[in-house]
């Protein structure tokens, strides 16, 4: 037996793949792409926001990884949204990988902006479905073609 669209939805592939993401959720109404961070900010006022941007697997490793997370940081500092970066964390207490899962617990949204690898960033796609699965909004912001 063939299981439902709806069911299938939740079964995520465990690499990225944002053409299968689009196929199962595009026009869901937690799923929002092209939006600006004041768009986000009006959306999210109050809400404390997961930033997902690739760690290691940027250009440059997980220094340049945390670095990109930290100007993503100020970005949303300064259109009022207050938010936490798995990389960022991970980048100032030296570990190996970004772990997204507590922040997209605490969080009440996921952002993805268009950093250089986030397409092909595990720990990007893994807060993605994880905040899809939680019934939890995410934002690809402008530029996340």
């Amino acid at each position: 037996m063939i299981a439902p669209l709806t069911a299938r939805r939740c079964q995520f592939p465990p690499q990225p793949d944002w053409t299968w993401l689009r196929w199962h959720w595009q026009g869901q109404p937690i799923l929002y792409e092209g939006l600006t961070l004041a768009e986000i900010a009006a959306r999210q006022t109050g809400q404390l926001a997961c930033l997902a941007t690739p760690y290691r697997y940027s250009e440059g490793g997980p220094v340049l990884g945390a670095d990109y997370a930290g100007a993503w940081l100020q970005d949303l500092a300064q259109a009022q949204v207050m938010a936490i970066s798995p990389a960022f964390m991970a980048g100032w207490a030296g570990q190996d990988i970004a772990a997204p899962a507590p922040a997209v617990r605490a969080s009440g949204c996921v952002i993805v902006p268009p950093a250089v690898g986030w397409r092909d960033a595990p720990d990007v796609w893994q807060a993605v479905c994880l905040a899809l699965a939680a019934v939890k909004p995410v934002y690809l912001l402008e530029g996340c073609a």
